[in-house]
């Protein structure tokens, strides 16, 4: 069900609003705080201001008290400037303005917007409960109007919250200096604020519906995040266990976030899940792990795991970090990070959980060897996917138990020498994107030629375009003007240079003349691969199909 409603018919009905224990942190920053700020102030003018979705699930039967499952930094942040308005009154009854009738108001904007007062008014019982991380700051001083003894000792989180309070204290104070009324301030929180302010009001009745409503919102471009409705519907299970697994879960989670980092903690938790189960897609994760994940116990055992697995997800994409060693992982992780490549994730960490070290680098290596093929004929990414965890669940489930086993799996998705070689030879792959990449192609090949053991990323060498990348008009006799850019980025285009030779040649150059130069290096991509009297595009294509075919010597599976 949803309603567009005021911010007076959210606070003002004798409700109360839980923020789950488990949800994030407060997290509006001044920015935030100062749009809202200004979008306050164009109340006037423009009548009413939106402010969005507020997606809340029923406490009980009696629908009293409401989750909110998406909505509290922004209920939060206007219970804030509810706050700002109490204490700036206050302060003005203190001061002798209008003493007797501003303190009225105080009590009644109080219980009105905040909360009702103990029978000896030395504390509120809140409409608003904050998260576990917030609320005893936001009960303790907040609804206090207590000034923290020391900023610098509260965690970040808290900070915010104070200095939320603050800046809309000193704003209401500027906004008001030249008219403390606090009948006028009263007016414009109830009649600008409290009925200038609205919101779509969604209630959900359970954790399915509101990931319903969150796939919805999703779809308007209204970014919430599936990890948050994941982690809630976790807690959740494990919230009738007591504090101690509650704490542990939360520092569990919290782990786990601060690993995962940069990456999409969302997309981890489904690589996770696929490495054991049948492939979901993100729109279906939520529900196949609520139908699996149905108990406390299977709650804490999905999270130890997430934890556990989370460190290797996050060097998947980190070939130099310390998890791996030096060379073999080193190298074919390097390969997957260069083609961008995540659809194996879910095998990897199914390999890494179900075989031994030993098995896994064989593992890594293969799957580097399958989806450098793979890639480089650009074939269909959600194939290999399903492919990927397809094998993942079965050695998770140990129908498969060597490296041997799951590379004869992969099968389907290998790309045969023939079509491998036949890609190859025409691909084009720019220097402005994919440089790296481009180096790395070129180092193996030479590796192989010249039986040497060059590291991509140690080898001292240049790309070199042997038709330029801005040619002059003298290439224009062998490659017409409106062809040359379709082979500029053809591999066969591409060789090493030493950058001591690459540094005196030049657009005008011609080849004959680059050949004297090429002959002078010490790598046989040049001295000897473009033994060519002249270069047209009958050379390139004549080069690339020779490196077609030490292409798929370099990139071969040793098992299929």
């Amino acid at each position: 069900m949803s309603d567009f409603i005021s911010l007076n018919t959210i606070l003002v009905n004798g409700k109360s609003y839980k923020v789950p224990i488990y949800q994030r942190d407060y997290s509006w920053s001044k920015d935030d705080w100062e749009d809202l700020w200004h979008d306050i102030l164009e109340i006037p003018n423009d009548k009413t201001h939106y402010l969005g979705y507020m997606v809340l699930q029923p406490e009980n039967e009696s629908k009293d008290s409401y989750w909110i499952i998406d909505g509290q930094q922004r209920l939060t942040t206007l219970s804030i400037l509810c706050l700002a308005v109490t204490s700036l009154i206050k302060k003005w009854s203190v001061e002798g303005i209008d003493t007797e009738d501003n303190k009225i108001r105080f009590d009644k904007i109080t219980e009105r917007y905040l909360g009702n007062f103990s029978l000896s008014k030395l504390s509120i019982d809140p409409k608003l409960t904050l998260n576990r991380n917030n609320d005893d700051y936001y009960k303790s001083w907040l609804l206090k109007l207590r000034q923290p003894i020391a900023l610098s000792k509260l965690k970040p989180s808290q900070k915010l919250l104070q200095n939320a309070f603050d800046y809309y204290f000193e704003q209401l104070q500027n906004h008001f200096k030249l008219n403390k009324s606090g009948a006028d301030l009263s007016e414009f929180l109830e009649k600008i604020v409290g009925n200038g302010i609205i919101f779509t009001q969604i209630v959900v009745t359970n954790d399915l519906d509101a990931y319903k409503v969150f796939e919805s919102l999703n779809a308007r471009g209204v970014k919430l995040s599936t990890a948050d409705l994941l982690k809630n519907y976790l807690f959740k299970l494990l919230h009738h266990l007591g504090e101690l697994d509650l704490n542990e879960a939360e520092r569990q989670w919290q782990n786990m976030t601060d690993t995962i980092r940069t990456n999409d903690l969302t997309t981890y938790i489904r690589q996770f899940w696929n490495s054991k189960n049948k492939l979901e897609r993100q729109p279906s994760l939520f529900k196949a792990i609520k139908r699996e994940i149905n108990t406390p116990e299977k709650a804490i055992h999905f999270l130890n795991e997430l934890e556990q697995n989370s460190f290797f997800y996050t060097a998947f994409n980190n070939p130099n970090d310390d998890l791996w060693d030096k060379k073999e992982e080193r190298s074919s992780l390097n390969l997957l990070y260069l083609l961008n490549e995540t659809t194996c994730f879910s095998l990897m960490i199914a390999a890494l959980n179900n075989l031994s070290r030993m098995e896994f680098k064989k593992v890594l290596k293969e799957l580097s060897m399958i989806t450098f093929r793979y890639h480089l004929c650009d074939l269909n990414p959600n194939e290999a996917e399903r492919v990927f965890s397809e094998v993942a669940k079965e050695l998770s489930h140990k129908k498969l138990t060597s490296a041997k086993e799951v590379i004869l799996a992969l099968k389907s998705i290998y790309v045969s020498d023939d079509n491998f070689e036949q890609s190859f030879s025409t691909v084009s792959m720019n220097t402005r994107r994919k440089k790296d990449l481009v180096k790395y192609i070129l180092v193996k090949m030479e590796n192989q030629i010249a039986n040497q053991d060059y590291q991509p990323e140690e080898a001292i060498s240049t790309i070199e375009h042997i038709l330029p990348e801005n040619p002059g008009i003298s290439w224009d006799v062998y490659f017409a003007s409106d062809i040359q850019e379709d082979y500029i980025h053809r591999l066969g285009n591409y060789t090493l240079l030493e950058a001591s030779i690459n540094n005196k040649l030049d657009n005008q150059m011609l080849f004959a003349d680059k050949l004297d130069r090429y002959k002078k290096s010490s790598f046989k991509l040049s001295n000897e691969y473009c033994n060519y009297e002249k270069f047209t595009p009958v050379e390139i294509a004549l080069r690339q199909e020779k490196m077609a075919k030490i292409a798929k010597g370099i990139w071969r599976s040793s098992f299929i």
